[in-house]
């Protein structure tokens, strides 16, 4: 089985840690659209291939930096975007000091809209260490009175945090990974991140909403076919974990929202009738039958409410964006 990390954007974000893998004995290869960020990445010695399909061959996994466009851009950080609005009224929401703590930080270009003058602590936590540090370098130029104590966490299980004395502490959780989990995962996260935030304490959650169902398909039917790529690409580890001998050529990806379970579901879809095995066991895949292998679950406010308040949240406010696309959740 190949070990290869495919690796797609490498712009300001994508291209240190890609490097960083590379570092750490990883074999990557990388892909961008962007000549800019193409020319930027042979130049620092990353290895460029020519097309998705060149990136997608014999890798063991896919890692995506995509950009955000300008419309999610300006949902979150524009002059009217939701972050901005939130800046302004956190003075009011919270009295003293305060410690902010962030889950799946990242690159922390959130984040650094919301920091004032009464920000004592922020703990940015991620999978990630390394990138994390490198991340907060400029943070602390810019404020130096700070105090920055990264930690590497999984923040789908318990976990503590340094020491914050005298503070309140306000955790972020932005971004809208919440509707990534399934059969109730998120039910158990929400309960275990309770355990972990006392009751004295707050957290900021991002939600995507319900949106109409042209626009949702649309989405997650992109134009440039990455979403199909990534899914299809399955079957290449799956042929190579399993040792089978599945044609990519015989499935097409297809993702739509269902209306009744509220959520987005990709699947691959067979075009042919076929067989295949799997060790002993015998597998038959009927002409257009599907096999699930991506679901993104979407909220309104009062259904996300009710998930909060039934695994021991208290909704405090509720923040939207001007299509009423994207919530921002204020829970204690």
């Amino acid at each position: 089985m190949s070990n290869h990390i495919a690796f797609i954007g490498v712009g300001n974000m994508g291209n240190p840690m890609a490097q960083q893998l590379v570092k750490a004995g990883k074999q990557v290869k990388v892909f961008d659209v962007s000549e800019h960020a193409i020319k930027t990445a042979k130049k620092t010695g990353l290895n460029v291939v020519n097309s998705l399909d060149d990136l997608l061959s014999n890798v063991s996994t896919v890692i995506s930096m995509l950009p955000e466009g300008k419309h999610v851009y300006e949902l979150y950080l524009g002059e009217n975007g939701i972050l901005k609005k939130i800046s302004k009224e956190i003075p009011k929401l919270f009295k003293g000091k305060l410690s902010y703590v962030e889950l799946g930080s990242g690159a922390i270009d959130k984040i650094k809209l919301l920091i004032n003058k009464d920000v004592k602590y922020y703990v940015p936590l991620d999978i990630s260490l390394d990138y994390v540090k490198k991340s907060v370098k400029k943070l602390k130029k810019q404020y130096p009175k700070i105090k920055i104590k990264p930690k590497k966490i999984d923040y789908s299980k318990h976990f503590k945090i340094p020491n914050l004395k005298d503070t309140t502490k306000v955790y972020f959780f932005l971004g809208s990974s919440i509707g990534n989990f399934h059969n109730r995962e998120e039910v158990k996260f929400l309960k275990k991140l309770r355990k972990s935030i006392n009751k004295n304490n707050y957290l900021f959650i991002g939600v995507d909403l319900i949106k109409n169902k042209q626009t949702l398909d649309k989405a997650y039917n992109d134009k440039k076919g990455y979403t199909a790529k990534f899914s299809l690409n399955l079957i290449n580890i799956i042929n190579r974990t399993q040792k089978t001998n599945l044609n990519i050529n015989n499935f097409y990806y297809h993702g739509y929202y269902n209306t009744k379970l509220r959520c987005i579901h990709g699947f691959l879809v067979s075009k042919i009738n076929q067989n295949f095995k799997i060790g002993n066991k015998k597998f038959f895949l009927k002409k257009k039958e599907r096999i699930l292998v991506e679901i993104s679950n979407k909220f309104t406010v009062k259904s996300f409410s009710r998930l909060a308040s039934n695994t021991g949240w208290t909704t405090k406010r509720v923040w939207l964006d001007k299509q009423k696309y994207y919530s921002l959740f204020l829970l204690k």
